[in-house]
């Protein structure tokens, strides 16, 4: 069976200086990660809710540790089915591996025991790995137990969500990476609505975003009861 290979593709515009957060506990998850490789932990886990900035966090670490020659791989794991798990076989030879989302994995009998094979090897060769997770290690959706309890051997960190003033900036930020031509007085109009979790947020930014590429005009605050409806 032919293996699909994921590199790490270098993304200039995920890093640790665009990571946006007032919150010294998200501010001491970065710091950790930084010195991952004169820490005497093998592993961080860090969970939270969606669009928290988790895959961001993993982005910028590989981008961070690439710039000392790290060898790094970055594993999306919301498209598991797109490749069998085999794929990590050959992970321990990197000197670091970023895993977005494995709780998309968690109960799934393959996966679990080669992530249990896997986290074996590095701590046997001081390798380093980091996961992120919309759920703890000690979730009941995992069925081995023994893949939980080393889950659950390094570094555990639940990321917190943004305040409102932050939101603002990370939704700025994508309506002037993606070069939509929305008013940006629409982020602090949209944090205003009843809505205000993240994944609904952006949800509408990209709406609005696609709809002001297809009228080739810019959207204003005015504009969005009729686009939104």
């Amino acid at each position: 069976m032919s293996q699909l290979i994921i590199p790490y593709q270098k993304n200039t515009k995920q890093t640790f200086d665009s990571y946006y957060s007032n919150d010294p506990s998200n501010e001491n998850i970065i710091e950790c990660i930084k010195t991952i490789f004169t820490s005497k932990n093998s592993q961080i886990f860090i969970w939270g809710e969606n669009c928290s900035g988790k895959s961001h966090i993993l982005y910028s670490t590989c981008n961070y540790f690439s710039k000392d020659d790290k060898k790094c791989v970055y594993l999306p794991l919301k498209d598991y089915k797109s490749f069998n798990e085999d794929i990590i076989s050959s992970f321990d030879e990197y000197d670091l591996i970023c895993i977005d989302d494995i709780d998309y994995i968690f109960g799934l009998k393959e996966w679990e025991y080669s992530f249990f094979n896997l986290v074996n090897r590095v701590i046997n060769k001081s390798k380093k790995i980091i996961y992120t997770s919309s759920s703890s290690p000690s979730s009941k959706n995992i069925k081995l137990l023994d893949l939980q309890s080393r889950l659950s051997w390094g570094l555990v960190f639940k990321i917190n969500n943004a305040d409102d003033f932050i939101k603002e900036k990370i939704l700025k930020k994508i309506i002037i990476e993606k070069e939509y031509n929305i008013s940006l007085k629409i982020c602090s109009y949209l944090l205003k609505r009843e809505e205000r979790s993240m994944l609904p947020l952006i949800d509408i930014i990209h709406k609005v975003g696609h709809h002001s590429f297809t009228t080739n005009k810019k959207v204003n605050i005015k504009d969005l009861r009729a686009i939104l409806d």
